[in-house]
């Protein structure tokens, strides 16, 4: 509508120019009459609208699907949990829920925490000081457990008390050496880009100085907290942190001559400094410490017993050793195609000790049968797949190496519990994640699960360019 019309139909209203205080903006220096604004009023600043927005953005850009995943995954496990815990539950507690109690409220506090670290965008978590503290709490939790843990009775020191509270400290361990080492190797690669690391004149320098920067420092910190674990003694939780390591350093863009310059001195910097150690300590302390480590020996020995060794006294084993495992692997194929039905399993009325933990996936699978064992692997494969997209899509070194780390992570769980219950590894004491009774390690799973799904949402190349795209838009239209 021409101007002079527009205002011939409202012949009462005055015009007045809009002083440059005004809240109201002028556009290229005209002024902006009370019927304009009225017609097209000015944008709402607020403290509002700016979070409403920021929500909106944030939940758009969440990757439901993993989301979605996540959740009929936890809901699936705290229905195996109920079936599988309510005997032992009952005869400890005289409750039949009572692990399931316990498992909800750690799962509603592990997703609080997963959807708070979700919707941090990754770049926060590339901090150094976060890198830093990462691997104090880590390394300091490691002593701690060493210097104060309990439950050797269980074969090593794997909780630590503070006050009521019972924390599995190599649960959080896994979690923080993840983001000590990304944060480690994003500063590295930001400094070189920048040229703040200065080349040494000569080959052998700069050689060595680049396998020591790249390598040595921080995987060999990682492994010092390793060490620390597996004198606890936690040999499967040194297993699991080996691995993680080993692929956060295989996709951390660590140069090949690095890897094997910083390999070979690790270990014979390792070895020179183990056979000292022994050959300095007086032999009752040698035998102590080996006596630490009888359960592990005693559980290789339980794998590869054969039944001349069970029968034979003399060979240290009974039929009693190797119970356990023989009644887990007598659930686990004695469920045939469709299983016993939820709740009617046999097994775990004592047979299977603590039947919520290690070899849930036995009973399970009695109750289940072979339909219900897939249906599981299924969703872990789903869900692995999910995880390795994002880890396929990461934007640089720092939200590659956490997506790959905590996918890692999970998934080294998955496999070790899943090939103890097969009888393809000896016992090692792995639970099966976000199925398996326990707090902690519920807790720090869903946070690794929300830092995996916060690279998804923040820290892909798919949503950095979205990010240029809007960027170079609102610079075309001045904005």
């Amino acid at each position: 509508m021409p101007e002079k019309n527009r205002h011939s139909i409202i012949p009462d209203m005055p015009v007045t120019k809009v002083n440059d205080k005004d809240h109201s903006p002028k556009a290229n220096g005209t002024a902006i009459t009370d019927i304009d604004s009225l017609i097209e009023p000015p944008a709402k600043h607020g403290i509002e609208g700016v979070n409403a927005a920021s929500i909106e953005k944030a939940v758009k850009s969440a990757n439901i699907p993993m989301i979605l995943m996540i959740f009929v995954m936890l809901v699936f496990g705290l229905i195996i949990l109920y079936s599988v815990s309510g005997p032992d539950a009952y005869g400890q507690f005289q409750d039949s829920s009572w692990f399931l109690a316990r498992q909800i409220r750690f799962t509603i506090a592990g997703l609080i925490m997963m959807i708070i670290v979700a919707f941090i965008p990754i770049d926060f978590f590339r901090q150094k000081w976060i890198a830093l503290s990462a691997y104090i709490l880590s390394i300091g939790l490691a002593f701690a457990t060493l210097a104060l843990g309990v439950g050797r009775e269980h074969g090593a020191s794997r909780w630590i008390n503070i006050g009521p509270i019972q924390l599995q400290s190599s649960e959080i361990i896994k979690v923080a050496l993840i983001v000590a080492f990304a944060g480690y190797r994003s500063t590295i690669a930001k400094m070189r880009s920048e040229g703040k690391i200065k080349e040494p004149k000569s080959d052998l320098a700069k050689f060595l100085k680049n396998a020591a920067i790249d390598f040595i420092i921080p995987v060999g910190f990682c492994v010092l907290v390793d060490i620390v674990i597996v004198l606890q003694p936690h040999v499967s939780c040194f297993i699991i942190v080996a691995a993680v390591i080993f692929m956060c350093a295989l996709v951390s863009e660590i140069p090949l001559k690095s890897w094997i310059v910083g390999s070979l001195i690790i270990a014979l910097a390792g070895g020179a400094a183990g056979a000292v150690i022994l050959a300095a300590a007086p032999a009752e302390r040698r035998e102590r410490f080996m006596n630490n480590y009888a359960h592990v020996f005693k559980r290789l020995a339980i794998f590869t017993a054969d039944d001349e060794e069970l029968d034979n006294e003399e060979e240290g084993l009974t039929r009693d050793d190797t119970r356990q495992v023989d009644n887990a692997h007598n659930a686990l194929g004695s469920g045939g195609l469709w299983g016993v039905g939820l709740g009617n399993s046999r097994s775990k009325y004592n047979y299977v000790s603590e039947a919520q933990n290690d070899y849930i996936f036995s009973i399970y699978i009695e109750e289940t049968g072979f339909i219900g064992g897939v249906v599981l692997i299924l969703m872990y494969l789903v869900m692995f797949f999910m995880c390795l997209a994002v880890c396929w899509r990461a934007k640089d070194v720092f939200s590659r190496t956490i997506a790959t780390g905590c996918t890692a992570l999970i998934f080294v769980e998955v496999l070790m519990n899943l090939s103890v219950e097969l009888q393809v590894i000896p016992a090692t004491g792995v639970t099966l994640p976000f199925i398996s009774y326990g707090g902690t390690a519920q807790i720090s799973l869903l946070i690794a699960y929300g830092l995996i799904l916060s690279v998804s949402r923040s820290g892909t190349l798919q949503r950095e360019k979205k990010r240029l795209k809007a960027s170079a838009q609102a610079s075309k239209h001045g904005v």
